[in-house]
Protein backbone atom coordinates (compact mmCIF):
# COMPACT_ATOMS: atom_id res chain seq x y z
CA UNK A 1 0.00 0.00 0.00
CA UNK A 2 2.52 2.47 1.05
CA UNK A 3 4.46 1.41 -2.67
CA UNK A 4 1.33 2.32 -3.84
CA UNK A 5 0.61 5.71 -2.47
CA UNK A 6 4.72 6.86 -2.79
CA UNK A 7 4.35 6.48 -6.78
CA UNK A 8 1.18 8.09 -6.77
CA UNK A 9 2.57 11.02 -5.34
CA UNK A 10 5.59 10.69 -7.72
CA UNK A 11 3.45 10.93 -10.96
CA UNK A 12 1.38 13.15 -9.63
CA UNK A 13 3.32 15.74 -7.74
CA UNK A 14 5.39 17.09 -11.50
CA UNK A 15 1.60 18.02 -12.21
CA UNK A 16 1.13 20.37 -9.62
CA UNK A 17 1.67 23.37 -10.98
CA UNK A 18 -1.39 23.21 -13.84
CA UNK A 19 -4.14 22.84 -11.04
CA UNK A 20 -2.92 26.46 -9.41
CA UNK A 21 -5.47 28.98 -9.50
CA UNK A 22 -6.11 31.57 -11.43
CA UNK A 23 -4.67 35.37 -10.10
CA UNK A 24 -6.40 38.93 -10.37
CA UNK A 25 -6.08 41.70 -13.48
CA UNK A 26 -2.67 41.20 -14.81
CA UNK A 27 -1.07 43.93 -17.52
CA UNK A 28 2.32 43.04 -18.09
CA UNK A 29 4.47 45.83 -17.19
CA UNK A 30 8.11 44.87 -17.29
CA UNK A 31 11.13 47.83 -17.53
CA UNK A 32 12.93 46.47 -21.20
CA UNK A 33 14.92 50.07 -21.75
CA UNK A 34 14.68 50.89 -25.66
CA UNK A 35 11.53 49.16 -26.18
CA UNK A 36 7.65 50.22 -26.50
CA UNK A 37 5.18 48.34 -25.62
CA UNK A 38 1.58 47.16 -27.10
CA UNK A 39 -1.50 45.27 -25.78
CA UNK A 40 -1.89 42.41 -28.46
CA UNK A 41 -4.51 40.13 -26.47
CA UNK A 42 -6.50 40.51 -23.68
CA UNK A 43 -8.49 37.53 -22.34
CA UNK A 44 -10.56 38.69 -19.83
CA UNK A 45 -8.95 40.54 -17.20
CA UNK A 46 -5.61 39.92 -18.64
CA UNK A 47 -3.04 42.61 -20.79
CA UNK A 48 -0.68 40.73 -22.46
CA UNK A 49 2.12 43.41 -24.15
CA UNK A 50 4.90 42.78 -26.81
CA UNK A 51 7.96 44.67 -26.32
CA UNK A 52 9.26 46.23 -29.71
CA UNK A 53 12.69 47.60 -30.60
CA UNK A 54 12.81 49.56 -33.37
CA UNK A 55 16.03 50.52 -35.41
CA UNK A 56 17.07 54.20 -35.49
CA UNK A 57 14.97 55.69 -37.89
CA UNK A 58 12.93 52.88 -38.41
CA UNK A 59 9.65 54.24 -39.94
CA UNK A 60 5.85 52.69 -40.84
CA UNK A 61 5.63 50.82 -44.01
CA UNK A 62 9.43 50.16 -44.24
CA UNK A 63 8.81 46.17 -44.59
CA UNK A 64 11.59 45.14 -42.46
CA UNK A 65 12.19 41.33 -41.34
CA UNK A 66 11.15 40.74 -37.71
CA UNK A 67 11.63 38.43 -35.08
CA UNK A 68 9.33 37.77 -31.80
CA UNK A 69 10.88 36.26 -28.52
CA UNK A 70 9.17 33.70 -26.32
CA UNK A 71 11.04 33.53 -22.87
CA UNK A 72 11.81 30.23 -21.11
CA UNK A 73 10.70 29.11 -17.58
CA UNK A 74 8.88 25.77 -17.91
CA UNK A 75 4.99 27.09 -18.23
CA UNK A 76 5.55 28.34 -14.96
CA UNK A 77 7.55 32.00 -14.86
CA UNK A 78 9.76 34.09 -16.54
CA UNK A 79 9.69 37.13 -18.35
CA UNK A 80 10.03 38.64 -21.56
CA UNK A 81 13.73 40.64 -20.08
CA UNK A 82 15.59 37.47 -21.06
CA UNK A 83 15.65 38.29 -24.40
CA UNK A 84 15.69 42.43 -24.47
CA UNK A 85 19.42 42.11 -25.56
CA UNK A 86 19.34 39.86 -28.58
CA UNK A 87 16.25 42.44 -29.63
CA UNK A 88 18.77 45.42 -29.02
CA UNK A 89 21.05 43.61 -31.09
CA UNK A 90 19.24 42.87 -33.92
CA UNK A 91 17.19 45.53 -33.76
CA UNK A 92 21.05 47.40 -34.36
CA UNK A 93 21.40 45.23 -37.32
CA UNK A 94 18.12 46.47 -39.61
CA UNK A 95 15.45 44.08 -37.78
CA UNK A 96 12.35 45.06 -36.07
CA UNK A 97 12.72 42.46 -33.18
CA UNK A 98 10.11 41.70 -30.33
CA UNK A 99 9.66 39.73 -27.00
CA UNK A 100 6.10 38.95 -25.91
CA UNK A 101 5.02 38.24 -22.62
CA UNK A 102 2.59 35.23 -22.66
CA UNK A 103 0.36 33.66 -20.24
CA UNK A 104 2.63 31.04 -17.11
CA UNK A 105 0.91 29.04 -14.24
CA UNK A 106 2.51 30.58 -11.78
CA UNK A 107 0.64 34.59 -12.68
CA UNK A 108 -2.71 33.22 -14.31
CA UNK A 109 -2.99 29.92 -13.69
CA UNK A 110 -2.48 29.34 -17.31
CA UNK A 111 -1.28 25.64 -18.76
CA UNK A 112 0.98 24.64 -21.60
CA UNK A 113 -1.88 24.88 -23.94
CA UNK A 114 -2.76 28.52 -23.29
CA UNK A 115 0.83 29.35 -23.79
CA UNK A 116 1.27 28.08 -27.35
CA UNK A 117 -2.34 29.71 -28.17
CA UNK A 118 -0.72 33.43 -26.85
CA UNK A 119 2.54 32.16 -28.85
CA UNK A 120 0.42 31.67 -32.01
CA UNK A 121 -1.57 35.48 -31.10
CA UNK A 122 1.42 37.51 -30.80
CA UNK A 123 2.33 35.94 -33.95
CA UNK A 124 -0.53 36.44 -35.79
CA UNK A 125 -0.86 39.93 -33.85
CA UNK A 126 2.05 41.00 -36.14
CA UNK A 127 0.99 40.22 -39.17
CA UNK A 128 -1.69 41.66 -38.94
CA UNK A 129 -0.14 45.02 -37.96
CA UNK A 130 2.68 44.69 -40.33
CA UNK A 131 2.59 47.86 -41.91
CA UNK A 132 2.29 50.06 -39.44
CA UNK A 133 4.64 48.42 -37.52
CA UNK A 134 6.78 48.25 -40.96
CA UNK A 135 7.62 44.71 -40.95
CA UNK A 136 7.53 42.30 -44.00
CA UNK A 137 4.68 39.91 -42.45
CA UNK A 138 5.84 36.89 -44.78
CA UNK A 139 9.47 37.54 -42.79
CA UNK A 140 8.85 37.17 -39.31
CA UNK A 141 10.48 34.90 -37.40
CA UNK A 142 10.17 33.40 -33.94
CA UNK A 143 12.32 31.84 -31.71
CA UNK A 144 12.81 31.01 -27.67
CA UNK A 145 14.32 29.09 -24.67
CA UNK A 146 12.78 26.31 -23.47
CA UNK A 147 9.15 26.70 -22.69
CA UNK A 148 9.32 29.69 -25.06
CA UNK A 149 10.83 27.48 -28.31
CA UNK A 150 8.29 24.81 -28.07
CA UNK A 151 5.39 28.40 -27.98
CA UNK A 152 8.00 29.77 -31.00
CA UNK A 153 7.30 26.33 -32.56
Amino acid sequence: MKIIITLTSALLAPLAFLAQEKKGPYESEFDLPGSRAEVYKTIGDVKLKIYIYEPKGHKAGANRPAIVFFFGGGWTGGTPKQFQEHCRYLSSKGMVAMAADYRVASRQGAKPFHCVRDGKSAVRWIRQNAKRLGVDPNRVAAGGGSAGGHVAA
